[in-house]
């Protein structure tokens, strides 16, 4: 893998759950070397002034068990249990595994979570980084009649992210307009590939 802060001026990184003491998580952003020279290519199409902020890419077994243990506890808080509340999970948060073999998307370090931002700070997407509502789809506002002047922006800011990590070779996400995937195993089998990237358990960093 490789470090994503010093790649471009037009990609900087806030490094969320480092930032918001996870264990696990460091002071800094790493991606397969495909997976970065992948966004270079997106960052090359975005509008001037626009940049790329890169909240989370490869993440360790610690760190996603302590998202998916602190998800499921908000989502308990909120009253779901039993089937109901594995179904919610499963929209938002990939089981923690071990196994580099069928690894979750970050653990592969083919996924990556970002948000666009100008000279004043990162665009308004409608929804805040990891917030697990309904309002986090991707197509959210797509789906909206009449829609604000607000929420018009909301839409187009998605649009911008989306269409630029759609067209150089990124899947998306239906439930995190944040989160893209490259030569994952949802993106394989999209994709129609048989290849795609095993897990990382422990960094190897090239620099």
């Amino acid at each position: 893998m490789v470090p994503v802060s010093e790649a471009s001026e037009k990609i900087h990184i806030y490094p969320y759950y480092f930032l918001n003491g996870l264990p696990g998580a460091e002071n800094e952003c790493y991606l397969r070397k495909e997976v970065l020279e992948k966004l270079l290519e997106a960052s090359q199409l975005l509008p001037e002034g626009i940049s790329f902020v890169i909240l989370d890419g490869w993440r360790s077994y610690e760190t996603q068990r302590a998202i998916y243990d602190q998800t499921k506890r908000d989502l308990e808080n909120e009253g779901f249990t039993g089937m109901e509340l594995e179904q919610e999970l499963y929209k938002y948060v990939a089981t923690p595994t071990k196994d580099i073999t069928n690894p979750s998307p970050h653990l592969s370090g083919g996924a990556v979570d970002l948000t666009i931002a100008d000279q004043q700070g990162w665009l308004p997407m409608g929804s805040e980084f990891d917030e697990f509502h309904e309002r986090s789809q991707l197509d959210w506002f797509e789906k909206k009649a009449d829609l604000s002047s607000e929420e018009t922006e909301f839409l187009n800011n998605r649009r911008v992210l989306k269409n630029v990590m759609l067209k150089v070779g990124f899947i998306s996400n239906a439930e995190e307009w944040w989160h893209f995937e490259y030569a994952t195993k949802a993106w394989a089998q999209k994709k129609g590939k048989q290849e795609y990237f095993k897990g990382i358990l422990y960094q190897e960093i090239e620099r």
